[in-house]
């Protein structure tokens, strides 16, 4: 009988795997707005919840596959996307002599909400575009300041979550849009439409400080091999006498960032009564806002906020082609 082989769990790609930060997920780098048709300045992403999973009826309309022209169950992640409320903006300089991208100034009409990020010298808090304007030079790109009031949702969250909205366009476009959306709302129907790629970043769901078969999923020693049996057989060589940082070990496992690619937005609506069951989904609720519901799954329990932006690295093979969406589960 041959011997039993398992691979390996545990990816070295998401190494160290340590908390999160925050639990407001954010974006560092985007798509070129030029290969996706965006002009002028547009916000590159968006903030969502995490209402819950279901599954549609539809066509596969991809040629070639054996079900084509068939109806697919398609399972798919249902988000609410209620709007972004405009406050301030953070202004930030590129080429900063010492430190690159800082941060030079921010203002922002609600100041009990907005935690000062600028580091160095006190500066006066700006609280008016105007005064904003004045030091515009200072600077070369901005990035909206912006709420989410989960208190329009059936998360149960009080206090807005405050956000950075970074833009496209040049920084003169960037104020000319700051101008026009300060104190307004910005819709997710602005930023995405239907049969758009995303990536959905978010935080997954934590579980603590945990052994290492509950993280990385090694095997259990017989009962009479040591004393132990949850444990790695051995952690390092005689020569090189030290432990690599590939040895599963005890350590922290979940709520961490994670990001997944490729994920196909197939509807985007505001008629919640297509989507809601009649008792709500489970641990979060009846959907109030805008809905998305994105093919395959995403991070994160329910009620976590996620972060969603036009894919960077958009595959070209077995791409999910759907029509005549006839059912959607509730």
């Amino acid at each position: 009988m041959g011997s039993t082989n398992k691979p390996r769990a545990g990816s070295m790609s998401f190494y160290p795997r340590v908390r999160a930060k925050s639990i407001i997920p954010k974006f560092n780098s985007f798509t070129d707005p030029k290969k996706i048709g965006i002009t002028g300045a547009k916000p590159l992403c968006f903030y969502v919840f995490k209402a819950g999973t279901t599954h549609i009826m539809a066509k596969n309309a991809q040629k070639g596959t054996s079900s084509y022209g068939q109806e697919n169950a398609i399972s798919v992640s249902v988000l609410e996307a209620p709007d972004l409320k405009v406050i301030g903006a953070r202004f930030y300089k590129e080429n900063h002599p010492t430190k690159g991208k800082k941060a030079i100034f921010e203002f922002s009409n609600q100041d009990t909400l907005v935690k000062k990020r600028i580091k160095g010298k006190k500066q006066k808090k700006l609280t008016s575009l105007e005064d904003a304007l004045k030091r515009k030079d200072e600077a070369d790109s901005l990035v909206l300041i912006a709420t989410i009031n989960p208190d329009k949702t059936t998360v149960g969250q009080k206090k807005p979550v405050v956000i950075e909205v970074p833009l496209s366009g040049n920084y003169e476009e960037q104020i000319n849009y700051l101008k026009e959306k300060l104190n307004k709302t910005i819709s997710v129907s602005e930023v995405f439409t239907t049969e758009t790629v995303l990536d959905v970043k978010g935080v997954t769901i934590g579980h603590g400080t945990q052994g290492p078969v509950k993280r990385f999923g090694i095997k259990i020693q017989r009962p009479k091999a040591q004393k132990i049996q949850r444990h790695v057989g051995s952690i390092n060589p005689w020569h090189p006498s030290t432990i690599m940082y590939t040895i599963p070990r005890a350590g922290q496992y979940g709520f961490h960032n994670r990001t997944t690619f490729n994920k196909k937005l197939l509807v985007m609506d505001d008629d919640v009564s297509k989507i809601n069951p009649k008792s709500g989904f489970i641990n979060y609720g009846l959907l109030k806002n805008k809905y998305l519901l994105v093919a395959g799954s995403v991070p994160g329990p329910t009620k976590r906020i996620l972060a969603i932006r036009h894919t960077i690295r958009e595959k070209v093979k077995r791409k999910l082609e759907i029509t005549d969406i006839n059912y959607i589960s509730k």
